[in-house]
């Protein structure tokens, strides 16, 4: 299509199709689009010609505003290396700067994101990004990327764009936007698209659209890997080289931390390989990254990097989100246990040495960075917090899962009872003390967060801060009802189940993702405050009901959300119920969180009679309830045991993790 330029600051022709709608005045900056009310609103603008090809999914092709820097302006921004335009070819129109975009409101959600939400805060550069934000030479993808965070959190987006759909249709809009800006580009993406892209996996992640966010999560790694086949040849004499390797570095290692949490299933291959990363330092501290001073840090496995001019030149310490990559590190390395190990291979030694690797990043930690009491208020009035938090979630959901499989392969050896575990050895007793004192740290991490929250914003846990407070609040309630633990810390289980009932019920009105998380320990904490405990009874030993929740991934349209599908009995439709998901192995959960086949690798599947057991319900608009009754006869505590143990041996808990399940 034709470029079009408006030569007047009033369209001769008419006005653009949501001026024509609206019946107001269509005025232009500088004779080009968007207009002054699509650009209020961050709207499509387009004329009444071009609506054919715009309801059509094309972007009318239309010349980029001139870029207008700052008089001797330096750039220092890692987004800026696209390269230039020749002056014959024409751009879409989304490729353009965005300051007349705009409004100073969508200005300071921005900034908020890049300054105090994670990963932005420590995996993009904050002085150039808010250089280039204020100057309006930030690419249209990653500043709409943004806003997909900012609108989670944000009060006045959620109701500008959100509707009914709430946080997660608000967040949609800005998705949708960017997305469509990074395909645009795929011949010549940007480090800026890249990091777009990382934040709309996390986006499609919490919309429980779980394919949709591993193929986004591989297309990350292969723009990444060529966008560093081209930028090794580029500008190697720019003062200002460190700051764009470093911004490489971060954005790879924020690929290769999703990649990790993304993969935690059975089947899932990785995006990012062991070469890609094996040579690559880890990230620097934050002061020396955002200064660009040049440093040298050692790599994931612990080698000098490559750059090092000679070996006695000396290394600085591992960053801030360098720490973070190692605990990813650690946790991954505890998932990869998880999915292999089996009732009859289940090793002790294996469980001694992942946590000597989780003490290992422990004490690797400087001094401010160690888990001390309150410590975490010292990081949250330096603006550190939430990346203290996550670091610290990590580290204990790891231990939590390894003591939890140490316990979890004791009670279910055949003969197991009450009597034995008063005569089982004292170490036993110490991995339950481990446990609860993980899962304490971890609730009074984010009650330390929540008493430190703005009044004016929405609290947005990261969804990894929220599966840990699910494996935590779980585990206790778990090793509670199950009678593993001693009578006089009943109220401390309760206490803090009671706490991560209303982090999960707040997360799951931001995040569709814990939805089914809230749900199920909704089942746990009224079985739990009944005060049934098996200690005081005989413990059931029959078949019971499991309260596995066949939930599949969230389907592309936002609008759609069906937690509770009925299963079917016909083979043929149950195929078809799958859709695009690959073929799995026998028996893993599959990614909607139903058993494929006849056993598991830890455990037998559960009987075909089994009955399912209700879950409590959300609310009419998607939301979890306030009360969380259970249908029918209350399950009691043994039941709910003997269905929660499956779960764990079924791999069901990190099905939930990537969209499905429990």
């Amino acid at each position: 299509m034709a470029s079009i330029v408006r030569g007047t600051s009033l369209r001769a022709g008419g006005a653009c199709v949501r001026c024509r709608k609206g019946k107001t005045k269509c005025v232009y900056e500088n004779g080009r689009a968007p207009c002054r009310n699509c650009a209020k609103g961050m709207h499509e603008c387009y004329l009444p010609s071009e609506s054919m090809a715009h309801h059509h999914g094309q972007s009318p092709a239309r010349p980029p505003r001139p870029r207008e820097s700052l008089p001797g302006e330096r750039s220092v921004s890692a987004t800026s290396d696209r390269q230039p335009v020749s002056s014959g070819t024409v751009m879409p129109r989304t490729i353009q700067t965005i300051s007349e975009k705009l409004n100073p409101e969508l200005l300071t959600e921005c900034e908020r994101v890049i300054t105090k939400t994670l990963p932005s805060c420590v995996a993009f550069h904050k002085p150039s990004f808010l250089q280039k934000l204020k100057s309006g030479t930030l690419e249209a993808s990653i500043v709409n990327g943004l806003l997909t965070c900012a609108a989670r959190s944000s009060p006045t987006l959620i109701r500008r764009y959100g509707g009914q759909g709430g946080a997660s249709a608000a967040s949609e809009h800005f998705a949708v936007k960017s997305i469509n800006i990074i395909m645009q580009n795929l011949d010549n993406p940007s480090l800026a698209d890249i990091q777009a892209l990382c934040l709309l996996i996390i986006h499609e992640w919490g919309n429980r659209n779980a394919v949709r966010a591993y193929v986004y999560l591989g297309q990350a790694s292969r723009m990444a890997q060529m966008y560093r086949v081209i930028a090794v040849h580029q500008n190697r004499g720019d003062p200002d080289q460190f700051i764009k390797d470093e911004s490489f570095r971060r954005t790879l290692w924020l690929i290769y931390v999703l990649d990790c949490f993304l993969t935690s299933s059975p089947g899932r291959q990785p995006a990012v390989s062991h070469h890609d990363i094996k040579d690559v330092p880890l990230p620097c501290l934050d002061m020396s990254y955002n200064f660009g001073t040049p440093v040298f840090v050692r790599t994931l496995a612990g080698g000098p990097p490559p750059s090092l001019p000679d070996p006695s030149t000396p290394m600085t310490e591992v960053g801030e989100f360098g720490h973070i990559v190692m605990a990813t590190q650690a946790w991954r390395n505890v998932i990869e246990m998880l999915t292999t190990v089996t009732s009859t291979t289940f090793s002790e030694e294996d469980c001694v040495s992942l946590e000597a690797g989780i003490e290992a990043v422990r004490s690797s930690l400087p001094p401010h960075f160690m888990d001390k009491p309150g410590q975490i208020n010292l990081h949250i009035t330096m603006g550190s917090g939430f990346t203290y938090a996550m670091l610290h979630c990590l580290l204990h959901s790891a231990t939590i899962m390894v003591n939890r499989r140490r316990l979890l392969q004791l009670v279910t050896t055949e003969g197991f009872n009450h009597e034995t575990w008063r005569m089982v050895p004292h170490a036993h007793l110490q991995t339950v003390d481990r446990v609860f004192a993980a899962a304490h740290s971890v609730v009074s991490l984010l009650l330390a967060l929540e008493a430190n929250t703005d009044k004016d914003s929405v609290l947005n846990f990261p969804l990894v801060m929220l599966f840990s407070c699910f494996t935590a609040c779980s585990t206790v309630a778990w090793f509670s009802l199950k009678g593993l633990t001693p009578g006089d810390v009943n109220e401390t289980a309760e206490s803090i189940v009671r706490d991560g009932m209303r982090f999960l019920q707040d997360g799951a009105n931001i995040w569709i993702l814990a939805v089914p998380w809230y749900r199920h320990l909704s089942v746990m904490n009224k079985v739990l405050r009944n005060g049934d405990r098996p200690i005081q009874r005989a413990q059931t030993e029959a078949v019971v009901p499991s309260i596995q929740e066949d939930t599949a991934s969230q389907p592309d349209n936002p609008d759609s959300m069906d937690y509770e599908r009925p299963g079917s009995a016909n083979p043929q439709e149950q195929a078809e119920n799958r859709g695009s998901e690959p073929p799995r192995k026998s028996g893993f959960t599959t990614i909607n969180g139903g058993s494929a086949g006849a056993s598991t690798p830890a455990t037998t599947s559960p009987p075909p009679g089994q009955a399912k057991a209700d879950s409590p319900a959300p609310s009419s608009s998607g939301q979890p309830g306030e009360t969380a009754p259970a249908a029918g006869n209350d399950m009691t505590a043994a039941e709910l045991c003997i269905a929660f143990e499956r779960q764990l041996l079924e791999l069901d808990d990190l099905a939930a993790f990537m969209g499905g399940g429990v």
